[in-house]
């Protein structure tokens, strides 16, 4: 019993240890500079049909300036555009003046911006001249970068940096950088609720596992654990057996406060005592995460000779 209390308190201690902490959801984003008198600034939703929704949209817009003569000419104003639903414009305060960037002097200012609002992704566009906004230019130079994105990007979400030359794009890969939550190991613990062969079990768990992010949201995990099995004979007798588990989980949820884990694992006897299982007994079974801390586990047991063979559930609750 000395021993069995000291994994037990071995198995507490992981269980109060998480490395991992809260995902942050991030978005991929570019910004790209054309000549120091435009500048964009996209952050995307969606990448399936970016380039032809957003000239789709810019050419929308394009034809109802052209054709509005409300549009003030000099003076500092926003233009808000959603979506083949409103055009708005307001006056604003002059913008920003750039003095100093990346190390040098610099000089120039914008007096106007646009922002087109859309379910694919969000642009900004700053300008000081109209023309600028409604050139054929800006859409071929915006589709360029999209598509070198489009070639470029990975898994895990970052923010992108262009600018033009004359017509020669840059990638000022100095300036990107990774938004976010990255790759992170996890360390926890749990206990369990089983039902083996009709008999209630009760277990602690231990695990260790990777989990890998996308986007920000932390979406594929492999991991190591192991559950240790108390059930009592018929001298009420305390019983301890242990298995050793590997699995694998998917987020199949893209809402980071909704997640939705699920799994599957597979096990080996390494530790018997008793009657409730045969020497050479395997585990499998699917988990599913219904909470934050709890979870559901149909399994079924398989002695090493293929003669045994038996179903069972486990309600884990995780710290």
């Amino acid at each position: 019993m000395k021993k069995s209390v000291k994994i037990y308190a071995l198995v507490l201690l992981l269980s109060s240890s998480t490395i991992a902490s809260g995902q942050k959801h991030t978005l991929d984003s570019i910004h790209v500079r054309i000549d120091n008198n435009l500048e964009l600034s996209l952050t995307i939703y969606e990448y399936a049909d970016l380039a032809e929704n957003v000239e789709k949209d810019l050419k929308s817009l394009q034809s109802i300036l052209k054709d509005n003569f409300d549009v003030p000419e000099k003076e500092s104003y926003t233009i808000d555009y959603v979506a083949d639903k409103l055009v708005s414009i307001k006056q604003t305060e002059p913008g920003k003046k750039i003095i100093w960037e990346n190390g040098s002097q610099s000089s120039y200012q914008y007096s106007k911006q646009c922002n087109i609002n859309s379910n694919k992704y969000f642009l900004n566009i700053q300008y000081n001249e109209p023309e600028s906004l409604i050139s054929d230019t800006l859409i071929i130079r915006l589709k360029e970068v999209i598509d070198t994105i489009s070639h470029i990007q990975g898994r895990l979400s970052k923010s992108y940096n262009f600018s033009f030359v004359g017509e020669t794009l840059i990638h000022d890969k100095q300036f990107d950088k990774v938004n976010g939550r990255m790759d992170v190991i996890n360390l926890k613990g749990g206990v369990g609720l089983n039902l083996i062969k009709n008999q209630p079990v009760i277990d602690l768990s231990a695990e260790i596992g990777i989990l890998f992010s996308k986007k920000g949201i932390l979406k594929n995990q492999y991991y190591l654990s192991y559950n240790q099995l108390s059930d009592f004979d018929e001298n009420s007798k305390v019983n301890l057996n242990g298995f050793v588990n590997i699995g694998y989980r998917y987020n199949l949820s893209n809402d980071l406060n909704d997640p939705n884990w699920l799994g599957l694992e597979v096990g080996f006897l390494t530790a018997e005592n008793g009657e409730l299982f045969e020497k050479n007994t395997y585990k499998f079974g699917f988990n599913w995460e219904i909470g934050k801390y709890i979870s559901v586990s149909p399994q079924f047991y398989l002695s090493g000779d293929f003669k045994v063979f038996y179903p069972a559930i486990r309600i884990g609750f995780g710290f």
